[in-house]
């Protein structure tokens, strides 16, 4: 891929990849083009690669757009807004049928912690950006490696990113043995590349 700008249009709508706080934005290089969510300093406009890696909602859509370059379809654009309380539903359904729970979700979405909190036995929650709203039980660095041994299946919201060292996280939850299963548009690149299960039915490609 070329050395060109990062094309950034942020949009009013939450969706169903972003986390609480965060808003999706159409992000390109070139005519690669991906929705992702983004944190809400990020304005719409034009940035060079260099100064993209230096915010972490533009470095998250660098590297998803790179990762998508290298699959066969090349844009991974999110479900339209009546279609995602769908995608959320479908999405909790599929995680209750294949594993049950306890789950470890990854990037706080109130509609996901609701969705998934009323079907799974017990839910917890790790992002050091966000302060839960719901009662779910929350997960820090001292307790991760404990909340990893004993949860059935790691689920990772995109919006997760910004905040998170999803390599990282990906790597402690293989080594303890656990699933992991990624969800939204803006991550299907970066799910192949990890090696990780994706869930996105209603995505445009």
């Amino acid at each position: 891929m070329n050395a060109e700008l990062l094309v950034v249009s942020v949009s009013d709508r939450a969706g169903v990849d972003a986390c609480e706080g965060q808003r999706i934005a159409r992000c390109c290089i070139g005519n690669i083009c991906i929705d992702a969510p983004v944190d809400a300093g990020v304005k719409t406009g034009r940035y060079t690669l260099s100064e993209s890696v230096e915010n972490p909602s533009l470095r998250f859509c660098v590297e998803a757009i790179r990762a998508r370059a290298l699959t066969a379809a090349r844009s991974a654009l999110s479900c339209h807004p009546h279609e995602s309380a769908r995608c959320v539903n479908r999405f909790a359904e599929y995680i209750a049928l294949l594993y049950g729970g306890p789950v470890l979700l990854v990037g706080y979405s109130e509609r996901v912690v609701d969705m998934l909190g009323s079907i799974t036995p017990e839910l917890y929650v790790y992002d050091p950006a966000r302060v839960a709203t719901k009662p779910v039980g929350l997960v820090d660095e001292n307790n991760l490696p404990d909340v990893l041994a004993k949860i059935g299946v790691v689920v990772i919201a995109p919006g997760a990113a910004s905040s998170v060292d999803v390599k990282s996280l990906v790597e402690m939850a293989k080594r303890a043995g656990k699933p992991v299963v990624s969800y939204g548009a803006s991550f299907a690149g970066l799910a192949k590349q990890l090696g990780i299960l994706h869930f996105c039915p209603y995505g445009r490609k």
